[in-house]
């Protein structure tokens, strides 16, 4: 009799187990769809001023905005619409360095100046790549404060989390490993050696 009793806790509690992994997913699920509606559904600029060069930021091109289907090789298609803009430093013809930009939607060919605060490092069936997270430099464009790494890692876990998520699964399973995440001085001194430039300090 014990042993059937136990048996049936035992099945009961693993159910609520599986239900509460369930209702979990679901909740992180319904957070990613949410959160990239109401970047895509921010009221967009007829006009944008591009962005005044700073010391510390560096100029860069925007290939895909908030919103817009990341249309690149071996992508899933259909998938969800990019949650951030992602822009590109060309640096030679056989240079381009790439960037994701935490703000609102900002249009296709618009160039703006960045502040790198971080990269993420990635294989992409099995080459690596970086992507250095940034905002924009002017604030009327920042959506957060974040001038360190540290910063975004701890007070904006759920974006980091959520970057890493979309870009580890929008070419399906395994195909983009996460390798690591990197500080704001890696990715200037990994920016500055592309531009053949010693970094400062």
């Amino acid at each position: 009799m014990k042993y059937i009793l136990s048996s049936a806790i035992k099945q009961h509690l693993l159910s609520c187990k599986r239900i509460y992994i369930y209702m979990t997913n679901m909740r992180v699920l319904t957070y990613i769809l949410c959160f990239g509606l109401a970047l895509t559904s921010c009221k967009e600029e007829t006009e944008q001023s591009v962005m005044d060069i700073s010391e510390d930021g560096v100029l860069v091109e925007v290939i895909y905005g908030a919103g817009d289907s990341y249309d690149v090789q071996d992508a899933i298609k259909p998938y969800l619409p990019l949650p951030f803009n992602v822009a590109e430093k060309v640096v030679d013809d056989k240079t381009k360095l790439n960037f994701i930009i935490l703000s609102d939607r900002i249009y296709q060919g618009q160039e703006l100046n960045v502040i790198p605060i971080g990269a993420m490092r990635l294989s992409d069936d099995g080459v690596k790549k970086d992507f250095f997270i940034a905002i924009p430099s002017k604030e009327k464009r920042q959506t957060f404060k974040a001038s360190e790494f540290s910063d975004f890692a701890v007070e904006h876990a759920s974006i980091k989390w959520m970057i890493e998520q979309y870009f580890t699964n929008y070419k399906g399973f395994a195909k983009v490993k996460l390798l690591s995440w990197e500080d704001e001085q890696y990715a200037l001194r990994k920016i500055t050696a592309a531009k053949g430039q010693k970094p400062k300090g």
